[in-house]
């Protein structure tokens, strides 16, 4: 059964319960019954049209058979097969390629038929070996039709009736074969439909359980992916700010930074000044505060200029991003410290308290990792607390950017 789209998570609890409780097809509710034709449909009609070129293939091979014991009529035969099954079976693959089932299925259930009623036609000609034979063959023909058509209970019990009715009108005209082996004709016949009904209906059951189990893996499949990817989102976001972490930044940073062709390539490493005392004098959840208010200025600053921020640690920041197109990352930065420097944070105070930040800043024309260049604009970031805080350092000039 074909994959198909995310499943209707209102089918989870009839998939549990038609599991549960085994129940027949039709006493499924309609959306799983609807669900089960239409995943269905696609197969069905692949494996018609293999069974409509497989039959029309053994009408023409039974010209062997009909060579060896009804030497007579052999062309005869194979005239008529041709000349019906034949366009039968167009009309069949035309149906198929079209998707239209129903008429795909009566024109295997005329094909078999007619098959069915030529075999018998000749065996009418043979002795009563040749009969025997014959009637044998026409039966084993109708138990595989059973077996192997992708039709319903109901579907297969109708094409196997008109192929014995087809199959016994032959035996009657225009020769009668002796009522002996008719006899022995329907005997086999009967017990040939019998037993193929018992093994469409146990096909037909497991075939439905078949896909309730495989309903059942898909939503198991679901879960277990939303599962990997709400971890995945987990170990690569800040619990805190909601931003990605280092983790999430260096495979954004080998995926959109790493191998530039032109431009650089400008990371900022940001730092809340005096963040220590602000926790200490406020406490923890004003502190708490403050940092998620500060990501979010810094991811609305890097945005605005398609770069990326995650939380390094602390109250360390770091964003990349792409300096070209008349995107000076020195502006950037100081748009950044200013943002901060805007902020407000409530701290249950009659005031509103201000802070700061201290950035670096380190370029490259990408002849360098992430790490070389958090090392630099570290060292930048250092530079910029011991100068009075509250300021942009840019790095020394790495060889890539002199060279560049």
């Amino acid at each position: 059964m074909g994959e198909k789209s995310v499943l209707d998570p209102a089918l989870r609890p009839m998939v549990t319960t038609a599991l549960a409780q085994p129940v027949l097809l039709g006493q499924w509710p309609e959306p799983l019954r609807k669900q089960w034709y239409a995943e269905r449909r696609a197969r069905v009609v692949s494996e018609l049209s293999f069974v409509l070129k497989l039959g029309f293939a053994l009408a023409l091979v039974a010209f062997l058979t009909d060579w060896l014991i009804v030497r007579d009529l052999a062309w005869t035969s194979l005239g008529i097969r041709v000349a019906t099954i034949g366009p039968v079976t167009a009309i069949g693959l035309w149906a198929a390629r079209k998707g239209r089932v129903k008429i795909a299925n009566t024109s295997a259930a005329v094909g078999l038929s007619i098959f069915g009623a030529v075999a018998m036609w000749i065996a009418a000609h043979g002795t009563a070996a040749d009969i025997a034979r014959y009637s044998m063959f026409v039966v084993v023909i109708m138990l595989a039709a059973m077996f192997v058509l992708p039709m319903s209970v109901a579907q297969k019990l109708r094409v196997a009736l008109v192929f014995f009715l087809a199959s016994s009108l032959a035996a009657f005209y225009p020769k009668p074969i002796p009522s002996e082996l008719l006899i022995h004709h329907f005997i086999a016949g009967i017990i040939a439909l019998i037993a193929g009904l018992l093994l469409a209906i146990r096909n037909w059951h497991l075939e439905s359980r078949s896909f309730l189990l495989s309903l059942q893996l898909r939503f198991d499949r679901e879960d277990l992916e939303q599962s990997n990817a709400l971890l995945r989102e987990l170990s690569e976001s800040d619990p805190l700010t909601g931003l990605p972490n280092r983790r999430s930044l260096e495979r954004v940073f080998e995926d959109e930074y790493v191998d530039r062709a032109a431009g650089a390539t400008a990371l900022l490493m940001v730092d809340v000044d005096h963040f220590k005392r602000f926790n200490d004098r406020f406490g923890h959840q004003v502190g708490d505060q403050c940092l998620v208010e500060v990501a979010r200025e810094l991811e609305r600053c890097v945005a605005m200029y398609g770069g990326h921020v995650a939380r390094f640690g602390g109250e360390e920041f770091i964003a990349i991003l792409h300096e070209q197109g008349g995107r000076d990352a020195l502006a950037i930065a100081e748009e950044m410290r200013e943002a901060v420097g805007s902020l407000a944070i409530q701290t249950g105070q009659k005031k509103p308290c201000a802070v700061n930040a201290s950035i670096g800043l380190a370029r490259t024309r990408g002849g360098q990792s992430m790490g070389q260049l958090i090392a630099r604009a570290d060292e930048a970031l250092y530079r910029a607390k011991q100068n009075g805080r509250n300021r942009v350092e840019v790095a020394y000039a790495a060889m890539d950017e002199l060279v560049g």
